[in-house]
């Protein structure tokens, strides 16, 4: 039996890895498809280091994660087209004894947390195909009835755009997401030039939807990744504009970008994976940054 491995199913993208709670050794990432031969090609993959003592999975939501549910494991809601009602745990459960199931950006925040020593309140948020985003606390994913929807989130912006969320038109997914930023200006979100005015539409919306998350949650660090995030300068003028937004009246989060790259929800569910056999400590730094 093998050691740990851990699952990431995204919305552009999917990710297998093996490893330790700590670290990731194999890796292996195919585009975001159809879902039968999508989950069966990591499936197939992640065979050939298994089995596995534990697995960790993290997928995009809306997801229902209590095991004690008639359709535990399945997609919710069409956030991806294709994939509605999509079970994402039964392809891989020959593979290992034990499952645990977070989403991608429940995950993320975890690992990135831990990073920072694994206390506190922790956001993490992705701007890329979606918005969305999940929040640690002291070394644990926060949970309600379900799991946050931050993407859906209703921020002010002037009504010029009606959004692109097949489910909300213009929550925050819907006006300030990579596919949003692309029917705005008709340039793909990653061929934008860094003058182009709907930057500037962009970075408002973005301090917006932080104003709301920190107005609730009070984080001590907010974790901007994905791939809108990644050009040069955004997530700076994001946090200045957070700051004059909030004009003194509550404490500020440190805005960062992620520690681990793009292996935070890798790294969060090997995490969870050996939580799982009772082998890593709910607070532990896993490295130095």
């Amino acid at each position: 039996m093998g050691g740990l491995a851990a699952v990431e199913l995204g919305g552009t993208r999917c990710r297998i890895a093996t490893g330790t709670a700590s670290a990731v050794v194999e890796r292996f990432e195919i585009p975001t498809g159809d879902p039968q031969p999508t989950l069966a090609a990591l499936a197939e993959r992640l065979h050939e280091f298994g089995p596995f003592r534990a697995m960790g999975i993290a997928s995009f939501g809306p997801l229902r994660l209590d095991s004690g549910a008639a359709d535990f494991g399945q997609l919710l809601a069409e956030s991806k087209p294709g994939w509605n009602g999509v079970d994402v745990v039964s392809p891989f459960q020959p593979l290992a004894d034990k499952f645990v199931l977070e989403t991608d950006v429940g995950a993320a925040a975890l690992g990135e947390q831990l990073q920072l020593g694994g206390r506190g309140t922790l956001a993490y948020v992705t701007v890329g195909t979606g918005i969305g985003g999940g929040l640690a606390v002291d070394g644990r994913v926060h949970h309600g009835q379900m799991h946050p929807e931050m993407g859906h989130l209703r921020v002010p912006h002037d009504g010029s755009f009606s959004g692109v969320c097949a489910t909300h038109s213009d929550c925050w997914e819907g006006l300030a997401s990579g596919p949003a930023l692309a029917v705005r200006s008709g340039i793909p979100a990653d061929a934008l030039p860094d003058d182009h005015p709907v930057w500037a539409v962009e970075l408002e919306l973005l301090a917006q939807g932080l104003l709301a998350i920190s107005s609730v949650t009070m984080p001590d660090t907010i974790v901007l990744g994905g791939g809108v995030m990644k050009r040069a300068g955004l997530r700076e003028e994001v946090e200045q504009r957070l700051e004059q937004l909030v004009e003194g009246f509550t404490p500020l989060p440190e805005v960062i970008a992620p520690a681990l790259g793009d292996d935070s929800a890798l790294v969060g569910a090997l995490e969870l994976a050996a939580r799982a056999l009772g082998e890593s400590p709910p607070h532990r730094r896993t490295q130095n940054r």
